[in-house]
């Protein structure tokens, strides 16, 4: 059997070409990729130039050694302010000027309060820088001041101030800020408990001043600029004692923005001249770094990444249309494909939390150079790309610093997500439809041809002759297959009229080949009159066996051809196949006493409705071929059974084996074997005959060598009467 593929499934191969388009599509923005961040470094560039002729030619943005923070400062990040002068450590606020009233206000969490019962406590909170110091102001409103007292060597048993220092390069530094009365206060390096000092020797590189006030104290601390670095990040606190007998501490109040990181804050300084210039060139897609000679930033303005460009919408509650959540459900699943296939855009680059030398080292010292670059690196947490673009700042000829702008790719990653994902997504729906028509399409067609298929198979019969001459099926489309119906009923129509010409075909030659061989018997029989020695001449016997074997090649074409329509006159009767079996083998034996029959039944009786006559004409013409196959001193066995609805009758000879692909073809008309006499007339019609009356009846005959030994078995099959069943 042939396996091949059907309409359906081809059309469907086709419509999967229309995936060609997305992949054409995939390539084309990847590509595209290319080209876009070509052009965003080009915007870089311009921007970098841009800024940095706004910087060319001031000196006074390079005086001092300044970290600039815009005022969009991200919630884990403090500022320090420019003081008007340096802050003299007396406890007394006034020399802070205006900028005392930027302080921020903090009270404690309720989480840090061991008894709410007990006493209350806010802070006023600033930090500021002025040269190479920076300072914090506290103004600690508290009901009840407990300094610390002697005699205790822990240093957590009075109000205090604690300030903790985290630096990649070094371990966590925790400072406490304690005193015994109004005045400077003792600043120890402590342990992680803080409850006592790792040396017991005071720190002097720290300076504070504690003064009291009718509603508690202020503080004032000096830092030195070298012990807070870029990468330094600081957490101050003020703790409360409000029992001077139990010195529990009641209340931790944290001055530092609370984050996930244990409230550590990254403290960077503020110019006003510089972050004046640089916010008018705030970008929200792009940060902008100034960076001096010693690579060190003065300035930052920007963020890389804007997260409300990429928040995503939220899962679908019940109450929404089905719409929108089956939208919710592609839209997630295509973009659980695409994180496969593209780079995904992330709102979560972990860059501000570095170093920025880390990152800039290389693009600062080309730009220090005068070289006006570009560079193109991974995020520190590899979790999405960044563009840089560096110019040179000139004061006249020297290069007293850099500009630096930094841009994400997720713009340009976000552009191409969303372009592919639009293209896919059309693209899917286009495929899909355009699979389900074809499909829709695929089965009319495949339903129309099967339904040609089956009449065309139904107007021949399993013998050849032809039943319906007009295909109904089809005949009246205008399409292809409206034609084809239409020629195979032409087709069928001529093949008809040849049939006919054919079945009359052995009546026409039998009338034409009787005259003249009458003619030929005749002129024989008188011959053999005039000269009587030529009667007992070979030739005239060779002669009377051609007309004997041309007679009977008329007569078997004759009959072959005028049984079909002599049967369809037939009575037919109902009778038991066993006693017309066992009736007519009794009958050959008589008949034919040098050949041995056996007869074996296996189930009686058979009811069969028949024209007997015409059973007995096929077991005659099925015997013959036995006898003349069968191997001398063998019986003949025939054996009769049931078979489901059918009876049948096996007639089986041990002697020569049908050769290979013959057991189809043997009870086809003009068809024969050779036999052991060929003095006998074999035309290949006696199994035709024996087919065309098993057809009659309804029933089959087959044929198929023996298994166990040489010999062939001629099966012929008759439906079994239904009365016999109860109907």
């Amino acid at each position: 059997m042939r396996v091949g593929f059907s309409i359906r499934t081809k059309l469907l191969m086709v419509a999967l070409l229309l995936l060609l388009i997305p992949w054409m599509s995939y390539v084309y923005v990847r590509d595209m990729k290319t080209f876009l961040l070509s052009g965003q470094e080009n915007a870089l560039s311009l921007t970098s130039r841009a800024v940095a002729i706004v910087l060319h030619d001031r000196p006074e943005l390079f005086a001092e050694d300044f970290i600039i923070n815009p005022d969009d400062t991200d919630e884990n990040e403090i500022y320090a302010v420019t003081l008007p002068a340096y802050i003299n450590l007396n406890g007394d606020l006034n020399d802070w000027g205006e900028q005392a009233n930027q302080a921020t206000t903090y009270v404690a969490d309720r989480d840090n309060i061991a008894d709410p019962d007990i006493g209350s406590i806010s802070v006023d909170h600033l930090l500021g820088y002025r040269g190479n110091f920076i300072y914090a102001m506290f103004k600690v409103t508290d009901d009840s001041v407990v300094f610390r007292q002697r005699g205790f060597l822990r240093v957590n048993t009075a109000d205090h101030l604690r300030l903790t220092l985290r630096a990649p390069d070094r371990p966590e530094q925790r400072y406490t800020l304690i005193a015994r009365d109004s005045g400077r206060m003792s600043i120890y390096l402590m342990d992680k408990d803080w409850q006592y000092p790792i040396t017991g020797k005071p720190n002097y590189d720290l300076a504070a001043e504690l003064g009291l006030t009718n509603d508690g104290y202020n503080v004032e601390l000096r830092i030195p600029r070298f012990m807070v670095s870029s990468d330094t990040r600081i957490k101050l606190e003020v703790a409360d004692v409000d029992d001077p007998k139990s010195l529990k501490i009641e209340t931790l109040v944290t001055t530092t923005p609370k984050n996930d990181d244990d409230n550590f804050s990254r403290l960077l300084f503020k110019s006003p001249e510089i972050a004046k210039i640089l916010k008018a060139l705030n970008r929200s897609d792009a940060r902008i770094w100034v960076f001096n000679k010693q690579k060190r930033p003065t300035a930052v303005v920007g963020n890389i990444i804007s997260e409300s460009e990429y928040t995503q919408a939220g899962k679908p509650s019940s109450e929404d249309d089905i719409w929108d959540t089956l939208s919710y459900y592609y839209t997630n699943s295509l973009q659980t494909i695409f994180s496969y296939i593209i780079e995904q855009p992330t709102a979560d680059l972990k860059e501000q939390n570095a170093s920025v030398q880390q990152r800039n080292d290389a693009i600062i010292e080309r730009a220090l150079a005068g070289e006006i670059s570009t560079a193109r690196q991974p995020s520190l947490d590899r979790r999405g790309s960044i563009l840089m673009s560096a110019h040179p700042i000139y004061l006249g000829d020297e290069i007293p610093g850099v500009v630096v702008v930094e841009q994400s790719t997720n713009q340009i990653l976000g552009q191409q997500k969303e372009t592919l994902e639009n293209v896919i997504s059309v693209t899917l729906l286009v495929l899909v439809t355009v699979a389900t028509a074809l499909l829709l399409s695929a089965s009319r067609l495949t339903l129309r041809i099967r339904r040609l298929r089956n009449a065309t198979e139904t107007a021949i019969d399993r013998n050849g002759r032809i039943i319906h001459q007009k295909l109904l099926a089809e005949a009246k489309s205008g399409d292809e297959i409206g034609d084809l119906s239409r020629s195979v009923s032409n087709m069928l129509e001529r093949l008809s009229q040849y049939t006919n010409y054919l079945r009359g075909l052995p009546d026409t030659l039998a009338h034409e080949v009787s005259n003249p061989l009458n003619v030929v018997n005749s002129s024989l029989h008188n011959l053999s009159l005039e000269i009587p020695e030529s009667a007992n001449s070979k030739y005239m016997e060779r002669a009377k066996n051609g007309v004997n074997r041309i007679g009977s090649i008329v007569r078997n074409l004759t009959e072959a051809a005028n049984l079909e329509q002599a049967m369809q006159s037939e009575t037919r009767e109902l009778v038991d196949l066993i006693e017309l079996v066992e009736s007519y083998v009794d009958g050959y034996n008589f008949s034919n006493p040098e050949q041995s029959f056996e007869v074996v039944i296996h189930s009686r009786p058979l009811m069969v409705e028949i024209a007997p006559d015409y059973i007995a004409q096929a077991l005659d013409k099925l015997v013959d071929n036995a006898i003349d196959f069968a191997a001398p001193g063998t019986a003949i066995v025939f054996k009769a059974r049931r078979l489901d609805n059918f009876a049948q009758i096996d007639i089986i000879n041990q002697g020569s084996r049908l050769p290979e692909g013959m057991a189809e073809r043997i009870f086809e008309p003009l068809v024969s074997l050779g036999r052991k006499d060929a003095q006998k007339i074999s035309l290949g019609m006696g199994l035709y005959i024996v087919k065309l009356i098993a057809s009659f009846h309804g029933g089959d005959v087959l044929a198929r060598n023996l298994l166990s030994s040489d010999g062939v078995i001629f099966s012929l099959s008759l439906p079994i009467y239904e009365a016999q069943t109860g109907n």
